[in-house]
């Protein structure tokens, strides 16, 4: 079979992402793009699963998150790390059991 050219816009990270992975395989983006293309001729299918998270879950997400933001603010706990609420937590913790 000839082999022909054909050309792509693409996300200048996701070129560089995916070749450090091809290469890492031993193999050029080309060879990647050309296996991925012979997956989907042989399988006659996208050859992992696309799905599409429902808005209404996106935004009970954000919401929460929100919610959260919202509430460090009120706790005082917003420019806090993690490191600093997890000691805060512990310190409670141990209040609580020494009583």
């Amino acid at each position: 079979m000839a082999a022909v050219n054909y050309t792509i816009r693409l996300e200048e990270t996701d070129k560089k992402e995916a070749e450090q992975v091809f290469n890492q395989l031993g193999l050029t983006l080309a060879a990647g793009i050309n296996v991925y293309l012979k997956a989907v001729g042989q399988r006659k299918k996208i050859p992992f699963t696309l799905e599409v998270v429902e808005k209404s879950a996106r935004t009970k997400l954000g919401e929460a998150f929100e919610a959260m933001q919202k509430q460090s603010v009120l706790n005082g706990t917003d420019d806090m790390t993690m490191d600093e609420i997890n000691s805060m937590i512990a310190e409670c913790k141990r209040e609580e059991h020494a009583r």
